[in-house]
């Protein structure tokens, strides 16, 4: 925000607090969706979502929307995590363990991006992380709509 609208130091808290305030209402909300929407279709529309918010990111160039953008992606997000948790233990309930461990490698794993965001806001801008970011969201949406969940074997 800094960079792409010269925002202050002061001002430029303001968007990570808007993140992680969405973030942690859309959880609580979630949580309470969850009961009485279908995982995956809760999934799909969160992840659908997501996109489009980070494209009027990318696209908008008025702060208030970006601030607003960032607080939609996080709000989004924020079940991603449970749901594919939930779902691959419904799928195999005797792999609990298993699965466990990967979505932890999985969220170790993730740390890797946020060094490529960086390397991508420091070569082609702002945008650049915008554009990271949107790929793994891109990733996700393929994962919501392009696989098929496997039958118990």
């Amino acid at each position: 925000m800094s960079i792409r609208f010269g925002w202050s130091d002061e001002q430029v808290k303001f968007a990570p607090q808007a993140y992680f305030l969405s973030r942690t209402i859309g959880a609580l909300l979630g949580a309470f969706l969850l009961t009485r929407i279908a995982e995956m279709k809760y999934f799909r529309i969160n992840i659908v979502a997501c996109v489009v918010a980070l494209l009027v990111l990318i696209r908008v160039e008025k702060d208030v929307v970006n601030v607003v953008c960032i607080g939609a992606v996080g709000f989004f997000a924020s079940s991603v995590f449970s749901i594919i948790y939930s779902m691959a233990l419904q799928a195999r309930p005797e792999k609990a363990n298993q699965i466990s461990g990967l979505m932890i490698t999985a969220v170790a794993g993730g740390g890797v991006v946020a060094p490529v965001i960086g390397f991508a806001i420091g070569t082609v801008g702002v945008i650049g992380g915008a554009i990271v970011t949107l790929a793994c969201v891109l990733y996700l949406t393929y994962c919501a709509f392009g696989i098929k969940i496997a039958a118990k074997a």
